[in-house]
């Protein structure tokens, strides 16, 4: 049992800072808040004072097996083997910038589910992982190199499938190019499945959510039918500033082409897809929280950037704003608000603490020192450490 006792907490619930007097965490829950310490005598004490304590953040579309500044195809289609080591690296850097809950997006093979296992067996330090196993593209589609291609209604339903029976906790759907048909056979097939299903953002998302999607990645500017029926159906939205943002702006540090930093900038001065996050935002769309990390200039830890871009460009008008979507909101988007996104009696214990006063200063978000998730100190003075595997006890009824 530990109390964590001083220092600012985040409401999530309200959007607010308050001051925090104790939070008592006990096995994998948070049993108290608020509470008199002398009612838990034998508590472990963890002194916050001058630091912030926030929910675990949530990153809800980033890549776990790319490095964060290689080429995409070449690494996808030759990494082999190497991309298991990747997963592993990007596990480490999401948990040490405070990401206790991340969905995999897809794109590289199967690593995001072997990295979602080697977590939940206690082999390596992360995040709780969330994963679309491989994402379903047509032939020669968007990405091919790292999905499952599948063309026609009965194809597509047989690829939606082996995600289910691979372990996949959502399906992707790259709808670049298919027909209405194709679109609405993974989709219904996706519900049929009992899983929710995203999207990229393009001119297919329309037709994707006339025929019923959950989510969709990137934003874009969308009709005023669309936009309504977005809110109507409660379809949420995952921006993804981060890559067009931070290629534009800090690309030559890290080698980029410059022609690929040119057309990020003449991106990044267009107008429309700001524009039509903001419009989705007045509308009242539900948004969730998403950095597209493991693109290039994009690492796994890089979480500040997205909050700064989304405050920068009007999405959201405060950093409050910002924190409650990548915190309940995200949990809410992934069904699982009941249980984290809070620090609430009852939710896990995934907690995060920084130095410094986030409320005055954003940027403190970055300084982390502690991640408990489900209780489990898995970052400790800054480092993550190696789990236990006694902890998660996996293996306990394999052998003689």
């Amino acid at each position: 049992m530990l109390i964590i006792t001083g220092g600012t907490r985040f409401n999530s619930r309200d959007a607010c800072f308050e001051a925090n007097s104790n939070i008592v965490l006990d096995g994998e829950k948070i049993v108290a808040v608020d509470a008199n310490p002398a009612e838990y005598p034998q508590a472990e004490r963890l002194e916050a004072v001058g630091k912030t304590i926030l929910p675990g953040l949530m990153n809800l579309h980033g890549h776990l097996a790319w490095d964060g500044f290689s080429d995409l195809e070449s690494q996808t289609r030759f990494d082999g083997p190497m991309r298991y080591l990747k997963a592993a690296r990007g596990l480490r850097d999401a948990v040490e910038a405070g990401v206790t809950t991340f969905r995999d997006m897809a794109c590289i093979h199967d690593a995001a589910l072997y990295a979602k296992q080697a977590v939940l067996d206690g082999l390596l330090p992360g995040p709780t992982v969330y994963t679309c196993g491989r994402a379903v593209c047509r032939t020669g589609g968007h990405i091919w190199w790292g999905n499952r291609e599948a063309d026609g209604v009965s194809e597509i339903r047989q690829a939606v499938r082996e995600q289910v029976k691979d372990g996949a906790d959502w399906i992707k759907l790259m709808a670049h190019s298919y027909s209405r048909e194709e679109i609405k056979a993974a989709i219904d097939q996706a519900h049929d499945e009992g899983m929710r299903i995203t999207t990229d953002a393009g001119k297919w998302a329309n037709i994707a959510v006339q025929e019923g999607i959950d989510c969709i990645e990137h934003g874009g500017m969308y009709d005023d039918d669309t936009v309504e029926k977005i809110v109507e159906r409660g379809v949420w939205i995952v921006p993804t500033l981060s890559p067009v943002v931070l290629q534009a702006r800090q690309g030559h540090l890290w080698g980029m082409k410059d022609s690929v930093i040119e057309r990020r900038k003449r991106q990044l001065v267009g107008s429309g897809r700001h524009e039509g996050l903001i419009k989705l935002r007045e509308a009242g769309a539900k948004f969730a929280f998403g950095t597209d990390s493991g693109s290039p200039v994009v690492p796994n830890g890089a979480m500040l950037p997205e909050m700064q871009a989304l405050l920068e460009f009007g999405i959201f008008a405060s950093p409050e704003e910002v924190l409650q979507t990548a915190t309940l909101h995200s949990a809410a988007c992934l069904q699982i608000d009941d249980v984290t996104g809070s620090l609430e009696t009852g939710k896990h214990a995934d907690v995060l603490i920084v130095d410094g006063d986030v409320a005055q200063d954003l940027t403190n978000i970055t300084h982390v020192e502690d991640v408990f998730i489900k209780g489990r100190h898995i970052v400790q003075r800054e480092q993550a450490r190696l789990p236990d595997p006694r902890d998660y006890q996996t293996f306990a009824n394999v052998g003689a």
